[in-house]
């Protein structure tokens, strides 16, 4: 009826949103008409959102190349607020929201991007000035009072006006006699509008003091993993315990341009040995006129803290053990590193790092339990923008958790930060023009007894080469997509999804089969995709994407293991969470959102613009990710009988944003299990026009930015 093996046509990047502008434009406009009958005004709503989201960075003396510090300002650039608020490129947060919290999130709720919109399109009113807020104080002095050590560069670096973006690494002498632990650090740029971001590091072999200065200047250049500074063979320094040591504990957090100082959670603090060097890796972006960058730094310590830091890093230092190699011209280039936690450890941060090519990075966490996390996923990575994640609450981890990182590079021509026109073969290196890539989780162990042994896990797993890929088929969890919406997430029993990675299946596209039992086949073209072991019915299989509907033996289960066979090639495991329902309307364009796959009330024409519904009519609506039905859901059972099966959860219809009646729910006759038709009446007072439709399954909403025509 709406042709499922059609979806083999689709083909998407793993962690590309199909629907991500569509779904924001239509998102933001149904909230604007709600605010059509507010007399939005720069004094009252405008300001208080600039002032505290943006000005810290546009204002003068700072990065951002324009300030943002008046009603004028604002007025002026308000083209320029319009699309990169609406785009979600400003204010800079690289983390998707839904996942782990994080603390001081720098993000726009929708309906304040939507009351910006607004404001823009109705002119830019100021309102009274009388009403305008005060603007926030924006300290020059240290913002968390006076430092315990202050520290800053011994010469001045001189920054050209204009030519390519430069990183250079800067070493500080602390002159500590003994050791010291830090809770914060704090750092004073002297040419802001020229520094993108500073990443710090400790440096303890000295290695650092060796390279600095050799080319004339302050410093040395370089981007990337610290640990390898002054290392000519690279081979035997990986075998260095001293070298793994400093690279799990030498990273001390960064600063970009808009972020607080803070200071980390109670009784957690990074270590600074005795003797050690600062090492500031900074990033300059020439702003025009020359500068001269003298930075300062300020350093809060902390009493000697009850728990060792340590860095857990998926792949390991920063994928070097990945055997990063990216061909020319590929677009999806997987990287992939998975460590097993043998202590009990509380995770308080989490950051990543790829260089030019890298387009999205994402870290689960597979506890004992099945239970699977996510805590950190990147969907548009940008090298610019590299933050340092603090979880809202500590994230406990028990032993047995298994931390895998997976990351994305694109190397083609298509994609516009690469660095090399025409694309060529990249390969991992520290220079910005190479690539690396990493996850890195910050814990400590729950028990400092635990310490040593985690560490020791951890540098075994780093000195461990990572297996080659081979000819097992590859691909990651941002790779498994809704099969109606092209989200990828939690997967829920019975749901269609859409796995995309290499080698999974035949050259040549195989389409379903029905079996002699009267199912949808779990082995097709010699492939299968099996959820904890169990075999998921197939739509169709390729070597790039496979369709299939996931097995309802994940009902109550809060995470699953996947993992596709290919002849006898079988991939590493891939964790998702399972959630009890996620419903998801099927789009005409398979793109996740637009019109929906609806039939209106003769069950003949489908509904579109050229063929709306009339008020008060029935339309049959499809979509997937109700759940567990009653009776049970069968794994490929097609829909056939008197009694077909419902949903467990109470299953509502909103069109226009109004309640509709629903006639029936449940599966779709002569379809497979999985795919659940809803006929629902259109509320006779629905606007015209193409009309917002949701699906509610269990409270769980499904997809914004599917319509409905009516007329």
């Amino acid at each position: 009826m709406f042709g499922i093996p059609g979806t083999a046509a689709r083909r998407v990047p793993y962690n590309v949103d199909l629907a991500h502008t569509s779904v924001r434009l239509l998102a933001l406009s149904l909230l604007a008409a709600t605010l059509a009958g507010q007399n939005i005004t720069w004094t009252e709503h405008i300001a208080p959102l600039i002032y505290n989201n943006c000005t810290k960075c546009h204002r003068t003396g700072q990065v951002a190349p324009f300030t943002l510090a008046s009603y004028d300002d604002v007025k002026r650039h308000a083209p320029t607020i319009a699309a990169v608020t609406q785009s979600r490129y400003m204010p800079p947060w690289k983390a998707e929201p839904g996942w782990a919290p994080f603390r001081d999130e720098r993000r726009l709720s929708t309906a304040q991007i939507a009351l910006i919109q607004q404001w823009i399109a109705g002119g830019m009113q100021q309102g009274d000035p009388a009403k305008e807020p005060a603007m926030p104080a924006f300290p020059d002095g240290w913002q968390l009072g006076t430092p315990d050590l202050i520290l800053e560069m011994p010469a001045a670096f001189s920054v050209p006006a204009d030519g390519a973006d430069i990183y250079r690494n800067f070493v500080l002498r602390t002159g500590l006699t003994d050791d010291r632990w830090i809770k914060a650090i704090e750092l004073k740029p002297s040419a802001r509008s020229a520094v993108h971001h500073v990443l710090f590091y400790s440096d303890s072999t000295g290695a650092g003091r060796m390279m600095d200065g050799q080319d004339g200047q302050p410093g040395f250049p370089g981007v990337g993993s610290v640990f390898t500074l002054g290392v000519t063979n690279l081979a035997s320094a990986l075998s260095n315990p001293a070298i793994i040591a400093n690279a799990l504990a030498g990273g001390l957090g960064g600063w970009v341009p808009g972020t607080t100082p803070e200071f980390l959670p109670d009784g957690i603090a990074y270590a600074l040995p005795k003797g050690a060097d600062l090492i500031l890796q900074t990033h300059f972006h020439p702003d025009g006129k020359a500068e001269n960058e003298k930075t300062q730094v300020g350093i809060f310590f902390a009493p000697k803290p009850d728990r060792d830091i340590t860095q857990v890093q998926a792949p390991a230092l920063f994928g070097i053990q990945a055997n990063i190699d990216i061909p020319a011209g590929v677009s999806d280039y997987m990287v992939r590193g998975s460590f097993t936690i043998p202590v009990d450890v509380d995770a308080f941060s989490i950051s990543a790092h790829t260089h030019y090519l890298g387009r999205g990075t994402r870290l689960t966490a597979t506890l004992p339990s099945g239970e699977v996390r996510i805590l950190l996923s990147i969907k548009d990575w940008d090298f610019n923008w590299q933050d340092t994640y603090i979880f809202k609450d500590i994230v406990a981890l028990p032993a047995g958790t298994r931390i895998d990182g997976e990351l994305i590079y694109d190397n083609s021509a298509n994609n516009p930060r690469n660095p090399f026109s025409p694309p060529k073969r990249v390969r991992w290196g520290e220079n910005s023009t190479d690539e690396m890539g990493s996850l890195i989780l910050n814990i400590v162990p729950h028990q400092q007894a635990d310490s040593a042994a985690l560490r020791l896990a951890m540098a075994a797993y780093a000195l461990k080469t990572a297996a080659p890929v081979g000819s097992k088929p590859l691909f990651i969890s941002a790779g498994v997509v809704d099969g109606a919406s092209a989200q990828a997430g939690a997967v829920t029993p019975g749901k269609v999804v859409v796995l995309y990675g290499n080698r999974l299946g035949p050259a040549t596209l195989a389409g379903g089969q029905i079996s002699t039992g009267g199912k949808l086949s779990g082995n097709l073209g010699n492939t299968q995709v099996l959820f904890d072991g169990v075999p998921a019915p197939l739509l169709y299989t390729s070597a790039g994407q496979v369709g299939a509907i996931v097995p309802y033996a994940l009902d109550g289960k809060s995470g699953t293991q996947v993992q596709v066979r290919n002849g006898t090639n079988l991939s590493d495991a891939v964790a998702l969470p399972v959630t009890p329902t996620s419903p998801s309307i099927f789009t005409s364009d398979l793109s996740g959102s637009g019109q929906g796959v609806i039939l209106n009330q003769d069950v003949v024409t489908v509904n579109s613009a050229a063929k709306p519904a009339e008020k008060g009519s029935v339309v049959v609506i499809y979509a997937t990710g109700e759940g567990q039905t009653n009776p049970p859901g069968i794994d490929g059972q097609l829909a056939n009988g008197r009694t077909l099966p419902a949903p467990v959860l109470p299953v509502q219809v909103n069109i226009g944003g109004s309640p509709a009646e629903v006639l029936y729910a449940g599966a779709a006759p002569s379809l497979v299990a999985g795919v659940m038709q809803i006929n629902v009446r259109v509320p006779v007072d629905a606007p015209s026009g193409a009309v917002p439709v949701e699906v509610v399954v269990g409270g769980m909403r499904s997809q914004p930015g599917v319509t409905l025509s009516v007329k």
